[in-house]
């Protein structure tokens, strides 16, 4: 599915036609897995332009009300945005085929993110969106991000928020035996902690327990070399099969985490 989207949607910047198409195909996906997606429009500005962009949500009922939310940007920065973020996209298109029908404690709500490489514009419109009830009955928020053909993956939370999201999902991946770790500590934070933008950030603000999924370049200078880099032809030459097995191990684990009773901890 992250191939497919790279590849139709090349491309697809904030407020560009490449956005509207990848839009399109993760509406189309996801109809066929027999949800209803509904689109949440919105107009920001960001680098002093005015931009419009849209979040896909599809709601998957669960036993309870108690709801966990799984977001994934499907814009891109350059290229063909295949680890950023068809990776994470694709993920999150795997999870609510597989669980469509299957019996879960919490209502799922999947939201494919617009504009998520200009300040996470669509998780932060999102997160505004929702009123004191939605934000009592939020459990928690998975932020799928650049999730394979990188090191890793690795999990995150955010400085001075809950960690027992973190701590569960690294859980899931023990009890499976499947490889997964906390993202090792860097630039002046300790591991297992993000500090840097992203889209879990703005629900962290509101103090939901948050947790991110992602799969980083091994250097800096692989990351600055995204613009040229993040092509299906280049991710699978460097490290061929890679993306197919870290996607294929991160949905075990979290349809694992999905389908499992969690204790909401401090």
């Amino acid at each position: 599915m992250a191939r497919v989207l790279a590849t139709t949607a090349p491309s697809r910047g904030a407020d560009t036609w490449g956005e509207i198409r990848a839009r399109e195909f993760v509406v189309g996906t996801l109809q066929q897995y027999g949800y209803y997606p509904r689109l949440q429009e919105f107009i920001a500005r960001h680098g002093g332009r005015r931009l419009h962009s849209a979040n896909v949500v599809a709601v998957k009922e669960g036993a309870a009300a108690t709801r966990l939310v799984v977001l994934a940007h499907y814009d891109a920065a350059a290229a063909q945005g295949y680890r950023d973020n068809a990776t994470g996209v694709g993920l999150l298109l795997e999870l609510a085929a597989r669980l469509k029908r299957r019996e879960t404690p919490y209502t799922l709500v999947f939201v494919a993110c617009g504009a998520g490489e200009a300040g996470s514009l669509g998780a932060r419109h999102y997160a505004r969106s929702m009123d004191r009830l939605e934000r009592e009955a939020t459990l928690g928020v998975i932020d799928l991000d650049a999730v394979a053909g990188g090191e890793g993956p690795f999990v995150a939370g955010r400085a001075g928020g809950p960690s027992w999201l973190r701590d569960d999902v690294l859980a899931a991946a023990a009890l499976a035996g499947l490889p997964l770790a906390a993202l090792p500590a860097g630039d002046g934070r300790p591991a297992g902690v993000a500090t840097g933008p992203g889209d879990d950030r703005p629900f962290a603000a509101l103090g939901l327990p948050t947790v991110l999924v992602t799969s980083p370049p091994a250097s800096r200078a692989a990351a600055a070399g995204d613009d040229g880099g993040d092509s299906v032809a280049a991710v699978e030459s460097s490290r061929p099969g890679r993306v197919r097995a870290q996607l294929r191990t991160l949905s075990r684990i979290l349809e694992t985490l999905l389908t499992s009773e969690l204790e909401r901890r401090p």
